[in-house]
């Protein structure tokens, strides 16, 4: 069980795009933090890992929409995504593996990231995560080999995010996704939409 404090690092907005085929899903995007000064610091991060999917239509029964189909040999290739644009939520958490009072260093985030993903949509949709960060890239590679390390390297993750947002794509899907990748700090980010 980990410890948890919240930061005074406030969640910006995130962006990102997936892809789930059989029981296998990726995905990359982006999160924004805003100091304590308002200086917004922009990460890049890029994941994959096992996933479990239903047809949404199934559980909910309601009509379908012929939604265009790409089927690779009996499974069908599903995606979403979402801009900065779409509404995103979260907080910054500090575990008891972070010895300082708050973040001073973007950069302390960087490193390998474990996550948990729940998504559901059919077209329009939303998903939440459970993002550990700043994990030892070496630690993570060595539990990608030996499956029994990745608790010891959750355990040395120095902070935790929380996102939950809205998305839209080709998907008619409910699932959760175990996700293993890496983040990068990406400097101060600048919003272009305006």
């Amino acid at each position: 069980m980990k410890i948890l404090r919240k930061s005074d690092w406030k969640f910006n907005t995130s962006a990102g795009g997936g892809a789930g085929y059989g029981i296998f899903s990726t995905e990359s995007g982006i999160f924004v933090l805003d100091d304590r000064d308002g200086n917004r610091h922009q990460y890049f991060f890029s994941a994959f890992g096992p996933s479990a999917s239903w047809a949404l239509t199934s559980f909910l029964r309601i009509p379908k929409i012929a939604l265009p189909k790409i089927i690779i040999k009996g499974n069908e290739l599903s995606g979403s995504g979402a801009t900065s644009d779409f509404k995103s939520y979260g907080k910054l958490f500090l575990t008891e593996s972070f010895k300082e009072m708050d973040l001073k260093d973007p950069r302390s985030l960087e490193g390998g990231t474990v996550y948990l993903e729940g998504a559901g949509g059919y077209l329009l949709g939303g998903n939440g995560s459970l993002m550990m960060l700043g994990i030892s890239r070496t630690l993570l590679l060595m539990g990608i080999a030996k499956p029994d390390l990745i608790g010891m390297a959750v355990r040395s993750a120095p902070a935790v995010l929380t996102m939950a947002g809205v998305n839209e794509g080709l998907q008619n899907v409910a699932g959760i996704a175990f996700m293993l990748g890496q983040i990068t700090y990406k400097g101060l980010y600048a919003d272009d939409s305006n």
